[in-house]
């Protein structure tokens, strides 16, 4: 056993806050998972003590909070992106082949998981197990960087961290792959066709002047639901409010059409595809689309760059154009056959 020899696993829970062992398992690149904790320290006074004095500090607040940082696959992730976006199912599109869609959900409460790390104790051949009970996704991004693979980072907020439940020992999805920059295609402007739970979107214009692209969601959870007889600890999970949804393109600057888009406000559908190499069946690659109906341009216009190529690093927004049954539609093509 090696100090790389880390792991995180996660499953929906049944009941918030009540662990559920972990049965799928992340190629992580990095995690900060940690206690989230608030002490009181007593202030009152006492002659002959200089410091404050350890028999007035108390715990107030428990939880746990941290980020996951991972190279998004071909497989395996289905269950994780229904806890980022709420809402997820599967479908047979043809034998060996489904199509998972997600969306965001329109209820108080995304699902809450059970999120463990498993940690090598340096010389011990011992992997300490860290677990997240009541793990809930307050905001995620999907990157795609210039000649890059797509990555995925995402931050959770926990009812707690226990040092004391069995570690769950890691298995993988077999065959999975990575989406690279290779399979990479953008959509932006156009008639767009959004997907269904067996087909993808269609439609739009496609561009070829862009150099990256990542969009976020902020879920805007609130901090409350620590109540009186919970010891401590939240007694529901933090419910959603208005969800933030943001993004950001990089485009060459060899056309006028974003500048234009930019100005008039135009409300513009865009459409970010990424395919794996290997098929799935015949002229079926694993696929991820992201699909919103409704973006409006926010920032920058072209600015001279020293001789080298003109780029504008255009952020946008993601709005509900209440035509398009969600705002946000996130559709994976995999050999998966159910989340």
């Amino acid at each position: 056993m090696i100090q790389a020899d880390c792991s995180i696993g996660f499953k929906k829970e049944a009941t918030y806050g009540t662990a559920v062992v972990p049965d799928r398992f992340l190629e992580f690149t990095s995690e900060t998972i940690d206690f989230d904790r608030t002490f009181y320290q007593g202030n009152g006074m006492r002659p002959g003590s200089r410091l404050a004095r350890s028999n007035r500090r108390a715990l107030v607040k428990d939880g746990g909070k941290g980020d996951i940082e991972l190279e998004v696959p071909t497989r395996g992730l289905g269950t994780f992106l229904e806890a980022l976006l709420g809402v997820g199912s599967s479908s047979l599109v043809s034998t060996g082949l489904y199509q998972q869609l997600f969306t965001l959900i329109k209820d108080d409460f995304l699902p809450s998981v059970t999120l463990q790390k498993g940690i090598p104790r340096l010389g011990a051949n011992t992997v300490d197990a860290y677990t997240a009970k009541g793990a809930v996704c307050s905001s995620f991004e999907l990157s795609m960087a210039n000649a890059d693979v797509l990555k995925l980072s995402s931050s959770w907020t926990a009812r707690e961290i226990d040092t004391a439940a069995a570690y769950a020992v890691p298995s993988y999805a077999a065959a999975a792959e990575l989406f690279t920059f290779v399979g990479a295609g953008l959509v932006v402007g156009g008639v767009v066709t959004v997907p269904t739970s067996t087909a993808l979107a269609t439609g739009g214009t496609p561009v070829a002047d862009i150099r990256d692209f990542s969009i976020s969601v902020d879920h805007k959870l609130d901090s409350n639901g620590y109540n009186m007889g919970g010891a401590g600890k939240r007694s529901r999970r933090p419910a959603v409010g208005l969800a933030e949804v943001k993004g950001r393109i990089t485009a060459e600057y060899d056309a006028i059409t974003f500048r234009d888009a930019l100005a008039a406000q135009t409300p513009l559908a865009l459409v970010a595809t990424f395919e794996a190499a290997t098929e799935i069946t015949p002229g079926n690659k694993p696929t991820l689309q992201i699909v919103v109906p409704d973006i409006r341009f926010e920032s920058e216009l072209p600015k001279s760059n020293g001789g080298d190529v003109i780029t504008q690093a255009i952020d946008f927004t993601v709005f509900d154009g209440l035509v398009a049954a969600h705002p946000l539609y996130i559709a994976v093509r995999t050999a998966d056959a159910a989340l």
